[in-house]
């Protein structure tokens, strides 16, 4: 919880709520020196600000105060397609989330689940009145011939607990991301080319939505570094070990398709999942913010010894 707060926090209530990094009222940290204090808008507040989307770079946080938001039920789930689908879905879902209301939310990707095969997902959340929600959903599984459509009222631990089955331990991960404006045809062509030369079938690439109340906060009011509405891509190569196996086909297929995607890209990439060799994005991932961020590095960390999440000092 504390480092995906840190460093932005994606949610599927961040149209509605803004970032995890929004919800952030106080933290609790030790510094390089061995001082523990207490940081927030009226103590330390330009340390409060860095912290704010730039990570566990600047001392160990020990606590965090968080505004929360009473939701007592969603209406969320799954939709598959086939995967010959995935175009005019995923064209479709372009569209509709231009215009998607703060309610909405919808992750999108492809993947390969066990007895169904390769597929084209879409992950909606919807957290205004029920009626309104329904009738989101039936415009969601018109974009195609659903082979599956599971959406239901739910809680938000339900929610979160959907891809628990993806993660599973001893697997090897290598993931890669960008920062999209849009989802161009032409992208959206190659991501699809791209699913179809994946090397494993545990692989994944999807799509988070940014917009709503996450967009409409100011660059400058705290470290995270994009704040225009956009779509972050997450390519995830994943395999078992096998005889022969180091990764290298999956680390190669991962990183083939992030500079395609880099055509259509913003500069940098959401820094809670860019990896410490990400140099042409790293520079860029804090924006407009990485000089302010470099002045307070140098005051409460100038030996860095704190590295949370990729920073270009």
């Amino acid at each position: 919880m504390a480092g995906l707060t840190l460093g932005g926090g994606y949610s599927p209530l961040s149209p509605r709520y803004g970032l995890a990094v929004d919800n952030l009222l106080g933290v609790e940290i030790v510094l390089a020196d061995g001082r523990r204090i207490t940081v927030c808008d009226l103590e330390h507040p330009e340390l409060f600000w860095a912290l704010r989307g730039g990570g566990g770079n600047f001392g160990v946080v020990t606590a965090l105060r968080i505004r929360l938001h009473p939701m007592r039920e969603l209406l969320a789930g799954m939709i598959l397609f086939p995967l010959s689908d995935a175009g005019s879905v995923l064209r479709g879902y372009a569209e509709i989330m231009a215009s998607a209301p703060d309610e909405l939310t919808v992750m999108a990707g492809m993947m390969s689940p066990p007895d169904v095969g390769p597929v084209v997902f879409l992950a909606p959340v919807w957290s205004g009145s029920p009626s309104a929600g329904e009738e989101c959903m039936t415009v969601l599984r018109r974009l195609g011939k659903p082979i599956v459509s599971q959406v239901s009222a739910m809680t938000f631990g339900d929610l979160l607990g959907m891809f628990d089955d993806h993660v599973v331990n001893g697997r090897h991960y290598a993931l890669e991301t960008r920062w999209l404006t849009e989802l161009a045809p032409a992208l959206l062509s190659e991501l699809v080319a791209g699913e179809d030369a994946r090397t494993s079938p545990f692989s994944m690439i999807m799509l988070h939505h940014f917009h709503g109340a996450a967009a409409r906060i100011s660059a400058s009011a705290t470290a995270f570094g994009l704040r225009r509405e956009h779509f972050m891509l997450e390519i995830l190569a994943a395999w078992d070990s096998a005889p022969g196996d180091d990764g290298t086909s999956h680390r190669r297929w991962a990183g083939e398709l992030s500079r395609m995607a880099a055509r259509h890209a913003s500069p940098g990439g959401y820094p809670n999942v860019l990896g410490p060799e990400a140099y042409d994005q790293i520079p860029f991932a804090h924006g407009s913010n990485i000089g302010r961020l470099r002045d307070v590095k140098g005051r409460f960390d100038a030996d860095n010894i704190f590295s949370g999440i990729p920073l270009a000092i």
